[in-house]
């Protein structure tokens, strides 16, 4: 009892904490030019603009969200929401993000662990085909299967695989490979046949495998791990089906002069572009697209795959489709799940694994709105289809539809009238002879794009991440536009404007203090006496640096060095430090006793528009972000509830 009591004093007091919190993020923060603002948004933004291992002052960034949401009510005012190229681009990504949560994400999560696992091994299978049509009467279905069984009975008894697949099988590929599809993984063959085959043990045949072509009889004699995927370059010699010895044994020889040049040192890439067959490759040196095991033809593959070190080359191959020559020039190995995810989800939404996802949602949906058929109804269409409704050469008579719902859900629902209509449009597409079948898959048909149509127009209102999400791009959008239109824009475009704001600002841009000197060096022991002496005796010649050079750089012994140079602030700290004026001082330069004769001291004035252009852009689009927020302040209205600001500073400084 102790326990219980504990918990439910717990439960009491934690409840309205989690209340709180999920109702703090529906109140409104803000009303910025009449449109609300709330909470959570605030609270998603800043959280998001804090970069790792930082603090945001709350405040500062108030600042930054209020002018962020004055140029979003500014394009609001301007129209921008309305125009047809914002809302395509807004429809199309929300089409895009609806996506993720008009799905079960862990169905699909499942097919994808499923399908991963799968591409990382390869299996090699033989099948025997029994062809039959889709829809067929039950009488031609156990007609089907009970040939499969039998097939199937004499394989279990002993008899060769092949030779029982060449006898019996409607693939016409039998003829040329006795049944034996070679090696394939996941995704090469259709999903009935691959997971039938991946759930075989080697050597076990299978029962009857149904599929749109028929049923098939399955074994699998080899499992081996991926190979990968390998890029490589052929030269090919065809051989046409049917040709006769002649024409054999010239492709043959043709192809072995071929590989004796390779020998020799001839180039793959100029061979192929001059003797293959195979035009689409030649004119490429002979490459060919990445491939796996399976997406070519079993002896091509085979032959590649078994070439070990790029650059490499086999000897001519024999194929159904003549000779070949392969070079191997790149290869990789299975990727982990995470490098393959996005290939095998591209793949899952070509094929029926993503229908498997969405009828898993539907099921969801169904259950979660409480989707509800109403038998009668049912039960009269199916009374009244034969079979010229079906084929679309009959209408129902609209005075003889019950005036009720062929199903409901949530606050929606389909007439008998409006299901009828339907099933004028589109029962066509629906092939069978039962009527039952007939009305079962069209309501299914209607009711999943029923269903999926209402889940996407509540997605806002069901997904707090989801609504933030558009507004975010939303405004995001609106953004970008005006502040096109009133910053950007006129920063590239208003040559006129940069220019009027150079002459306003232009001290802002000086150049350098600078000085024309020249620098007297003595690199000797008593070089700081002797210098200035010296300087001091010739300082009046016009032979300066003459008369100086004579005096000390005697017998090519080089001590006295004169360097003249225009010098700018912040070229050199020893120049930096002396007193910039006219006439001659002495310090020490590079370690040595040195004079300086500074002749000119250049003052700093504007630099020319085209040396600072970078600059002033940056200045203008800054003057121009300015005035555009001082007329924002002037012209709409931003009200703050501090109540609910006190409250959300509160809720983030806990976190």
């Amino acid at each position: 009892m102790k326990f219980k009591s504990s918990y439910l004093i717990i439960s009491i007091f934690l409840f309205p904490v989690v209340c709180q919190a999920q109702d703090l993020n529906t109140r409104i923060l803000m009303i910025v030019d009449g449109n609300k603002v709330q909470a959570g948004e605030f609270i998603r933004m800043y959280k998001k603009s804090i970069e790792p291992g930082k603090t945001l002052d709350i405040d500062d960034y108030l600042k930054q969200f209020i002018v962020f949401k004055l140029k979003v009510a500014d394009a609001l005012h301007e129209g921008y929401d309305t125009t047809r190229s914002f809302k395509t681009e807004l429809n199309g990504y929300r089409n895009q993000l609806a996506q993720n949560y008009l799905t079960d994400t862990q169905t699909k999560e499942k097919l994808l662990q499923k399908a991963y696992q799968r591409s990382l091994t390869e299996i090699n299978v033989w099948h025997i085909l029994i062809a039959m049509p889709q829809e067929v009467s039950p009488e031609d279905t156990l007609k089907a299967w009970q040939k499969a069984i039998n097939i199937r009975e004499r394989i279990i008894k002993g008899e060769p695989f092949e030779s029982v697949a060449r006898g019996t099988s409607d693939d016409k590929s039998v003829k040329i490979n006795g049944g034996n599809l070679g090696y394939f993984s996941v995704f090469q063959m259709i999903m009935p046949f691959e997971d039938a085959a991946y759930a075989l043990k080697k050597g076990a045949v299978s029962m009857p495998v149904r599929t749109p072509y028929g049923y098939h009889i399955i074994t699998m004699t080899d499992k081996r791990p991926s190979k990968g995927r390998i890029k490589v370059a052929h030269i090919m010699k065809a051989v046409p089906p049917g040709a006769d010895d002649k024409e054999a044994k010239k492709a043959e020889d043709e192809i072995n002069s071929i590989y004796k040049m390779l020998q020799d040192g001839a180039s793959f890439a100029e061979l192929a572009k001059k003797y293959s067959d195979h035009k689409e490759s030649a004119s490429k040196g002979g490459e060919l697209n990445w491939f796996g095991t399976g997406e070519i033809i079993s002896d091509f593959s085979e032959a590649a795959f078994a070439i070990t070190d790029t650059g490499k080359y086999t000897k001519p191959v024999r194929t159904l489709y003549g000779w070949h020559i392969i070079k191997l020039l790149d290869k990789k190995s299975p990727g982990t799940f995470e490098e393959s995810s996005s290939f095998l989800e591209s793949k899952i939404n070509q094929s029926y694994l993503n229908s498997v996802s969405k009828k898993s949602f539907i099921e969801k949906l169904k259950k979660e709105y409480n989707f509800k058929i109403n038998q009668d109804a049912y039960n009269w269409f199916v009374g009244h289809t034969d079979t010229l409704v079906i084929q679309g050469l009959k209408k129902y008579d609209p005075s003889s539809i019950p005036e009720e719902n062929m199903y409901s859900f949530a606050n929606q629902y389909i007439t008998n009238i409006e299901f009828a209509n339907y099933i004028e449009k589109r029962g066509s597409m629906v092939v069978t002879k039962d009527s039952s079948v007939f009305i079962k898959r069209l309501i299914e048909a209607r009711a999943s794009d029923h269903l999926i149509s209402y889940e996407n127009s509540v997605l806002e209102m069901k997904y707090p991440e989801f609504r933030y999400l558009m507004g975010e791009f939303h405004d995001g959008m609106l953004l970008f536009e005006i502040s096109g239109k009133n910053v950007w824009n006129k920063v590239s475009n208003d040559s006129l404007g940069l220019h009027h704001y150079y002459d306003e600002h232009k001290n802002s841009w000086l150049s350098r203090r600078g000085i024309e000197a020249g620098i007297y060096t003595l690199k000797s022991s008593d070089g700081e006496k002797l210098l200035p002496l010296a300087f001091k005796k010739y300082s009046q010649k016009p032979d300066l640096d003459d008369l100086l050079f004579k005096k000390f750089n005697k017998n090519n012994d080089t001590v006295l060095f004169i360097k003249k140079n225009t010098w700018f602030k912040g070229d050199n700290p020893e120049i930096d430090k002396i007193e910039w004026i006219r006439g001659s001082q002495t310090f020490s330069f590079n370690g040595f006793p040195s004079i300086i004769l500074i002749k000119r001291v250049i003052e700093p004035s504007p630099m020319n528009y085209d040396k600072v252009q970078g600059e002033v852009m940056v200045g203008y689009q800054e003057f121009l972000e300015s005035e555009w927020i001082r007329q924002l302040n002037k012209k709409y209205s931003v009200k703050i509830d501090n109540m609910v600001l006190d409250e959300v500073k509160k809720n983030l400084k806990n976190e």
